[in-house]
């Protein structure tokens, strides 16, 4: 992270305003509803009392626009039928305000002051049975609940699936927890608006905070509220143990209620300079102003010189994989706008530049801030080659351009045409080495088996074809320029033109085949008048043409000279028969006998340009359904069929390489379901 610059005005934030961006919130319900003791169950001999921790009601939040400095409102739901009640009905804690410790100066555990017997969703409100400990502290709070003194419930939970799809009717964004987990209850206090636990109140107080997830050597630190304004956000880090503060006089109230107000500030501040919020309580120890805090936070992290972990937002894997679905839809739209449709969730990001979806990405799926880098910086940070302070690894941005590429790549192969695949049957490589192709000794012919004989098997011996899967590939890189400069074309044109390319490859492999007239195993070409399926001169397709290609192929027979009894579903030929070959196969009404036309619809018509040579005649074919017989195999790498794709870091250039790469082959296997006619 850079170093921050002393002159820099810092952000006046109101304590105030609430940020919800941590994995880890609590919800704490300051009046008797909607969380709330049920006093008419407390049970004086078992210590024991039932309580409504959560009624899922809309509450509004706010978050930090870390760019604008911006407080920016929504709304949140618990959605009580994705309440996972695991770890509650497991004895999860009871404990003092969120903390394992009663007060700052407070013994470990002495917070705990009693256990979650069970708990339960019921009627549209989660209901617990709590038991009170057995201890002086336990027994203080227990009297101060059986009494009415105290009624106040907060729930500490972890949300791992957010629904973002609706909007209120001033657009406000909803966001509803469709699966948490909550794992601790805790009580909290009194607020100083006495009316507040009274559950009959139309407009209870809500209290919200939210805390980065406490390590084994943390301890809790809670915000003190001045009048009835609701505590501010608080981010629970390691602050150092301080004891309690009673004030003596009322000037020493006045200045603690000042420094309180001010805390949410400054560790906002801490935060914008790469420091944690215990870096801030240290400074405020030393400090009696606002002001002479924040030029000691900004002279530390001037001083700073090795990168720093700051307090990070662990986003679950559903709510990332839904930001990381909507942006990558963003840049495809953005690419081409007509081929992708822009989705409710990406039209958050609509707008913004490569640089800036990059750094919105980062923030909302790794919790550290990217302001203050320059492009250049930004764009190596998005592109992994270098680390931003706060990062705890490498950005996955380049990871999400990879798959918007490969996507692209992918999508444009696929849609490409490829008519050979009518005439030929696939079948998959388990490795590079040649492979023989299996081929029955003749039409499978059932034999009667006489009572108590055997059966006897068909033959299936290997051809004499042999052939093997080669490997094409080429590279796409995107570079630091493409982020900086906002190139859409590495995500559109180029991955559309490559794609179409490895399609292309395989086309002209295949109809290269028939084109090249290839040597068989038997040392004769595939079409030979010896094999009865190349015509004796060149012509158009016409009545007579096709009956001669008829007559050859009902000559064709099996190695056991019986009958293949095959027909011809296609007809492969360039552009320049493809009037004569519709005309053929197209029905009229004949005024006699002799005007019928024999071939309607006989044959699907294949009309390829491969099959016009260069220079010389071009010739055209008939070939059978190659589940009939077969005529040309094609074949992948097993596992790997179509186009593959795998990126890296650059080496040889400044960010992600994309590598686009085809293993794939193609061989005529038997002739008598072909035929040529050499054309005109």
């Amino acid at each position: 992270m850079p170093t921050p610059n002393p002159k820099t005005p810092t952000p006046d934030v109101p304590p105030a305003h609430v940020l919800a961006r941590a994995a880890l919130i609590t919800r704490d319900f300051v009046s008797g509803d909607p969380a709330y003791f049920n006093p008419t169950t407390l049970n004086p001999e078992t210590r024991t009392v039932d309580l409504v921790w959560s009624t899922g009601a809309r509450v509004t939040r706010h978050e930090m626009d870390w760019e604008t400095w911006a407080v920016r409102k929504f709304h949140e739901e618990l959605d009580l039928r994705g309440a996972r009640l695991d770890r509650l009905n497991n004895g999860a804690p009871l404990l003092i305000e969120h903390s394992t410790r009663d007060g700052w100066d407070g013994r470990p555990l002495d917070g705990v002051i009693g256990v979650v017997e069970r708990a339960s969703v019921t009627g549209g409100e989660g209901i617990a049975t709590v038991r009170f400990a057995e201890g002086e502290r336990a027994a203080e709070i227990f009297g101060r609940v059986q009494r009415g003194e105290l009624r106040s419930i907060s729930v500490g939970y972890q949300v791992r699936k957010w629904d973002k799809t609706q909007r209120d009717e001033d657009g406000t964004q909803i966001r509803r927890a469709v699966d948490w987990e909550p794992y601790e209850l805790s009580i909290v206090a009194i607020p100083a608006d006495a009316g507040a636990q009274i559950r009959s109140m139309a407009d209870a107080a809500t209290i919200f905070r939210n805390r980065a997830q406490p390590t084994t050597s943390e301890v809790p630190m809670t915000t003190p509220t001045t009048g009835n304004e609701p505590a501010p956000t608080e981010t629970r880090t390691a602050p150092p143990q301080a004891p309690a503060v009673t004030p003596p006089t009322p000037a020493a109230a006045e200045e603690h209620a000042w420094r309180a107000g001010d805390i949410a500030k400054l560790q906002l501040r801490a935060e914008a300079f790469g420091l944690t919020a215990a870096d801030a309580i240290t400074v405020m120890g030393a400090h009696r102003t606002l002001e002479a805090a924040t030029d000691a936070l900004q002279d530390q992290a001037a001083k700073r010189t090795a990168p720093r972990q700051t307090p990070h937002i662990q986003i679950t894997t559903d709510e990332g994989d839904t930001v990381r679905a909507a942006v990558e839809n963003s840049i495809l739209h953005r690419a081409n706008p007509q081929a992708v449709a822009l989705t409710d969730a990406a039209r958050e990001f609509r707008g913004m530049t490569l640089l800036e979806l990059g750094r919105t990405y980062v923030e909302d799926t790794q919790g550290v801030r990217l302001r203050n880098l320059s492009k250049r910086e930004l764009a190596n940070v998005l592109l992994g080659l270098e680390r931003s302070a706060g990062m705890i690894s490498t950005s996955d941005f380049k990871n999400l351009l990879a798959n918007v590429v490969s996507k692209r790549l992918r999508d444009t192969y696929a849609g490409a045409p490829r008519l050979w695949r009518q005439i030929a049957r696939q079948s998959n490589a388990p490795d590079f080495k040649e492979k023989a192709v299996l081929q029955l000794a003749g039409m499978p012919e059932l034999k009667k088996v006489r009572e108590g004989a055997e059966y006897t098997y068909a033959g299936l011996s290997e051809s004499a074809e042999k052939y093997s899967i080669a490997t094409y590939g080429r590279i796409i890189a995107i570079t630091r320029q493409t982020l900086i400069n906002d190139d859409l074309g590495a995500f559109d044109r180029l991955p559309s033109l490559f794609g179409r390319a490895a399609a292309e490859l395989e086309n002209d492999l295949v109809w290269g085949i028939l084109l090249a007239n290839p040597v068989m195993g038997d040392g004769v070409t595939l079409f030979h008048a010896s094999r009865g399926n190349l015509a004796g001169a060149g012509a158009v397709p016409s009545e007579a043409t096709f009956e001669a290609a008829d007559i050859a192929l009902g000559d064709q027979k099996d190695a056991a000279g019986k009958p293949l009894n095959l027909s011809y579903k296609y007809f492969l030929g360039a552009q320049k028969y493809a009037v004569a070959v519709k005309k053929l196969l197209t029905s009229v009404a004949a005024a006699k006998t002799g005007d019928v036309n024999v071939y309607q619809n006989a044959v699907t018509p294949i009309i390829e340009n491969r099959l016009k040579p260069a220079t010389g005649t071009a010739p055209w074919f008939m070939a059978v359904d190659p589940g009939q017989w077969d005529t040309i195999e094609y074949a992948y790498l097993e596992g790997e069929e179509g186009l593959y794709t795998e990126e890296r870091v650059g080496f040889e250039v400044d960010g992600m390489e994309i590598k686009g790469r085809l293993d794939f082959g193609a061989k005529a296997i038997d002739g008598r379901g072909l035929y040529m006619n050499p054309g005109i």
